[in-house]
């Protein structure tokens, strides 16, 4: 677009690439040099001068064209254009150059000036986006602005509307002087003229010095309208709504908390009403430099002032309660399910471990189903005795360390394979699964194991699963009931795990406190109140499973098929992957009711969200034996004290957080960033097997932050309201 530079012109706006105006015919570049961009002031004929960015030849500027013939005006244009062109090399607005052009058709003459175009927003746009500013952010542009003022003084000129408006900030943080259409000379002349009070008065609200209202500028009504735009810029209200007392001195303290005492009281010396007592530059410098050494002495005696101490009590009982609270809150189990959320997700982002190489699982899937009913082996269910009495004589002879069949077999072996039952019977690497009656989890009848086996190579199949069927927990003993016809009192994979420890010479034994102990490594066991878990029923001895991590919990092992042994497939490499390892014997097939989740279910497509039990047995093993040999650690987590602790910490933070930033920006992004904080610690913990509370102490974070500033609001309203 360009725009006509005639203010008589009645549409001003034209289309790009255009020479003369569509409307009056006036050339729309000026001077054969200038195209007017857009104007950045309305065009309603309220101003006596228009303000516009330009074309220069590829260079953007600002043109500013007086559209009035009044004496006066054209008096204080052509000053600013002097003012402009003495103050060459200082941080202002520089001057390009002016000139006066005459519309085509108009008599009217127009007075432009021609400046560089700065980059950045005035301070009043920059307090709309930021809010109002801090203490280091108000020394450093009070002293920018201070400098500048002295050069601009140095040549006697004032510049008598100094606001946020008239000051620019560059991308690079530097302060720039703007506007000097309202500037003076402080000539022999006007020196007179104050006398006889026989200057324009000019005043900006709110900032304008009371001598400057009666036609009396001076240096110092500068100083004092820089100190109401501090105020303004500090507070973020503009300062003719900030109260007064009877000497018209601003009651702007409480307003701007932010800011230290000595430094108020440094800003309040250049805007007292009274001319003669405001300091000069060089004074209000000496007193920045003076506050800057002896700054640590103020924050030590800020931090025992009445004002701290009422803002930690506010901070501190804000903290507490939330954590209470909280605490609470958790202790009655409302937060498990987001904290066991929280852990399978933390689960999910550990890295990728190797498999367990010590265990095989020879699993049984539906096509090794059908393989043993295409062989018309009288199958019972999933694994017929023909099949076993084969495998068992196929895989023993090659001596695994033990074999664990993961199979409920309530019924004696068929008589025609009497190899089986010699084999079940006789056997001392041979071990069993049994099932003791659970009538709170739809399982009101147990499974008793197989007659043919001792009772001490028997073990429980059973699991604790929480709520969704999920298993996070690992159950190693328990006391049967006496009608059980299982009587085991070791789980199935805690007895596979002692042989194979014993062949090592470990052995396992329980310490004075109660805690069962293999080897070196003691398996602390849950509580009711341990770790995330709140109320739940913590009988028997139970531990955190702390799965191996890959890619699906069902790559635990190197794992065969029944159909492969048995049909002589693997003959030659049977002996490598048997001797000396943990053979698991278990049912994979789809029929199986057998499924179990695990905490990485939530991530894992569809068809895996589900795994066999025997998966999770082979797990339970691994986690065992890698402890006791391989110092894979255990999960571990703190006592509900420390927890407390840990809870009110992350509390307070949020509470001081709240209370020394406020700003809903400033204080979301140091909420996101301690949140941050907070999950890497937990996760750099969870990497090591700890269970360090996330979801309590990042609600305690957010709470007591928001609770504090809503406190602080309140408190101030009241107190606004007396």
């Amino acid at each position: 677009m360009s725009y006509c530079i005639n203010p008589n012109c009645s549409e001003r706006c034209n289309a790009e690439g255009r020479r003369l105006c569509q409307n009056c015919g006036c050339d729309l570049l000026i001077r054969d040099r200038y195209r007017i961009i857009k104007p950045l002031r309305e065009l309603d004929g309220q101003h006596h001068t228009e303000v516009f960015e330009i074309d220069d030849g590829g260079t953007r500027k600002i043109l500013k064209v007086l559209t009035s013939n009044r004496r006066r005006l054209v008096e204080l244009f052509k000053q600013e254009s002097k003012i402009l062109a003495e103050l060459k090399h200082l941080p202002i607005s520089q001057l390009d150059r002016h000139f006066t052009f005459i519309p085509d058709g108009s008599s009217q003459k127009l007075r432009c000036l021609v400046m560089e175009k700065v980059e950045g927003q005035n301070l009043k746009q920059w307090l709309k986006v930021h809010g109002k500013i801090g203490e280091a952010k108000a020394i450093d542009w009070l002293k920018q602005l201070l400098a500048i003022l002295v050069r601009v003084h140095q040549r006697d000129i004032i510049h008598r509307d100094i606001k946020p408006s008239n000051i620019m900030i560059r991308p690079d943080g530097k302060l720039i002087l703007i506007d000097f259409g309202t500037a003076r000379k402080q000539t022999i002349t006007y020196v007179e003229k104050l006398e006889d009070s026989d200057i324009t008065r000019v005043y900006s609200p709110g900032y304008t010095a009371p001598e400057q209202l009666q036609g009396q500028a001076v240096n110092r009504s500068d100083f004092f309208a820089l100190g109401r735009t501090m105020v303004h810029l500090m507070t973020g209200i503009y300062p003719d709504d900030l109260p007064k007392t009877n000497t018209n001195r601003l009651l702007w303290h409480d307003k701007a908390p932010q800011i230290s005492l000595p430094v108020k009281k440094i800003i309040d010396r250049p805007i007292s009403p009274v001319c003669d007592r405001r300091p000069t530059a060089s004074e209000i410098f000496q007193l920045l430099d003076r506050f800057s050494q002896r700054r640590h002495l103020w924050l030590w005696h800020q931090f025992f002032s009445k004002s701290w101490q009422r803002g930690i009590a506010l901070v501190f009982l804000c903290s507490i309660a939330i954590a209470l609270s909280l605490a609470g809150i958790r202790h009655i189990g409302w937060l498990q399910p987001m904290e066991l959320q929280a852990f399978d997700r933390l689960m999910h982002f550990r890295p990728i471990e190797d498999p367990d190489s010590r265990l095989l699982l020879i699993a049984i899937d539906e096509a090794d189903i059908q393989y043993q009913n295409q062989q018309n082996m009288a199958l019972r269910w999933s694994l017929s005795d023909e099949a076993l009495a084969r495998l068992l004589a196929k895989i023993m002879p090659y001596r695994p360390r033990a074999v664990g069949i993961d199979i409920y077999r309530d019924f004696r072996a068929d008589p025609n394979y009497p190899g089986l039952a010699e084999a079940l019977t006789n056997s001392d690497r041979l071990y069993a699964v049994c099932k003791v009656p659970a009538p709170q989890d739809g399982s009101p009848v147990g499974t008793p194991p197989p007659p043919e086996i001792d009772d001490s190579f028997v073990g429980f199949s059973d699991f604790v699963a929480d709520r969704g069927d999920i298993i996070r927990r690992q159950l190693l003993q328990m006391t049967p009931p006496n009608d059980s016809p299982c009587q085991a009192e070791y789980a199935f994979s805690l007895q596979l795990a002692l042989h194979y420890l014993n062949k090592e010479g470990i052995v396992a034994n329980v310490t004075p406190q109660g805690d069962l102990q293999i080897g070196k490594t003691i398996f602390n066991h849950l509580t009711s109140h341990s770790g995330g878990y709140r109320g739940i029923d913590a009988g028997g001895y139970q531990v955190l499973l702390n799965y191996r991590s890959l890619k699906s919990p069902t790559d635990i092992a190197r794992q065969i098929s029944l159909k492969d042994i048995l049909s002589d497939r693997l003959d030659s490499e049977l002996e490598n992957l048997i001797k000396n390892r943990l053979v698991i014997i278990g049912v994979t097939a789809a029929s199986s009711i057998d499924n179990w989740k695990t905490p990485y279910s939530q991530q894992s497509p569809p068809q895996e969200r589900q795994i066999p039990g025997m998966f999770i047995q082979a797990q339970m093993t691994s986690q065992i034996i890698s402890a006791v040999t391989s110092d894979r650690p255990l999960f571990w987590w703190w006592s509900n004290s420390i927890e407390l602790l840990w809870i009110g910490f992350w509390s307070l933070l949020g509470g001081i957080l709240g209370w020394y930033i406020r700003r809903p920006l400033l204080l979301g992004s140091a909420i996101a960033g301690s949140l941050l904080i907070l999950f890497t610690i937990c996760w750099t913990g969870f990497l090591q097997a700890g269970w360090i509370p996330l979801v309590p102490p990042a609600l305690a974070l957010i709470l007591a932050a928001i609770a504090t500033v809503f406190v602080y609001v309140f408190k101030t309203r009241s107190v606004d309201g007396i």
